[in-house]
């Protein structure tokens, strides 16, 4: 019989935990008598982990694990997913944005011979601009790290046990869930599902949050910032050249004058400007590398229940 296993980061979501698992349990009877729901606690700051312990005591089907602290919404779905036993792991946040009811079409979609399913949202409740800088943030997302993103897609999905094992191996500090997954490869599709309304309280990701993901993102999955660095790099010797020749053509021609000043400071003022901001680029991927080396775990788990 199949077993499925669905992750659920949790933070600070003690009013949405018991609706959700409900809902999930109801999807997850009509596939399978064997799952599990595990609810990753990342250090809430409310009583999410004691609505998770009396969920617990009344469903052996739902396991608890709390963080000692909060890692942030990917570590805790890498700490549910190196949790995971089942032959598929669904994964979606607690919210209720990811409906459980789409649940059953994954895994239909997922029978007909794909390791990973990704739910594309249609009909989202959000307002327009927050739809618009959301693909502005994507595309330059996109430019900036060369990984081709999906706006319409986040975390909710289904992968099988293959992908699960592959995903684990990975021993990397900065975390995506959604790019490591691209990475892997294997079959992958995806289907559209009507994105759900937050349950209850207010969103705890906020645009710091998705701007400190996005840097993970660029630094740890691709090298283009240190090329667009070279890039810039070259304009600016070709320019530096041709001012050179124009400065000689000067003096041999026109005689020597010294002329522009404010061109000039405000040349070494750019050149200087740009010189920082390539060093700085290089400084964050050492800083990246010097965090790797340390190789401090990826979470700590201060309990666990069922």
């Amino acid at each position: 019989m199949t077993y499925i296993a669905v992750v659920a980061p949790v933070y600070n979501e003690e009013q949405n935990v018991e609706e959700f698992t409900n809902r999930v349990s109801n999807e997850l009877k009509q596939l399978t008598k064997v799952f599990k729901i595990i609810l990753i606690d990342d250090g809430s700051k409310d009583n999410s982990w004691q609505k998770i312990a009396e969920i617990c005591s009344k469903n052996q089907n739902v396991k608890g694990i709390k963080l000692s602290k909060n890692f942030g919404h990917h570590y805790a779905i890498t700490a549910g997913l190196n949790h995971v036993d089942a032959d598929w792991a669904v994964v979606m946040d607690t919210d209720l944005q990811d409906r459980p009811e789409v649940i059953p079409e994954m895994y239909k979609k997922a029978q007909e011979g794909f390791d990973i399913v990704f739910v594309s949202r249609v009909d989202r409740p959000e307002s327009f601009l927050y739809k618009l800088l959301q693909k502005i943030f994507y595309f330059i997302l996109k430019i900036s790290s060369g990984i081709k993103f999906d706006s319409s897609q986040a975390n909710f999905s289904i992968i099988s046990r293959k992908v699960v094992d592959a995903f684990n191996k990975f021993p990397e500090q900065a975390r995506f869930y959604g790019s490591t997954i691209l990475w892997l490869g294997f079959k992958r599709t995806s289907i559209n599902a009507k994105h759900g309304s937050r349950f209850k309280g207010k969103p705890s990701y906020n645009f710091r949050k998705r701007i400190k993901l996005a840097n993970d993102i660029i630094l740890s999955f691709s090298d283009r910032p240190l090329k667009f660095a070279v890039v810039i790099g070259l304009i600016f010797s070709a320019a530096s050249l041709l001012a050179t020749f124009y400065i000689i053509y000067r003096v041999y021609f026109h005689g020597f004058s010294v002329t522009g000043w404010a061109s000039l400071m405000t040349s070494i003022f750019l050149v200087g400007g740009v010189q920082i901001s390539i060093m700085g680029i290089i400084g964050i991927y050492i800083s990246k590398v010097f965090n790797e080396v340390k190789s401090r775990p990826l979470y700590l788990i201060e309990d666990t229940l069922n």
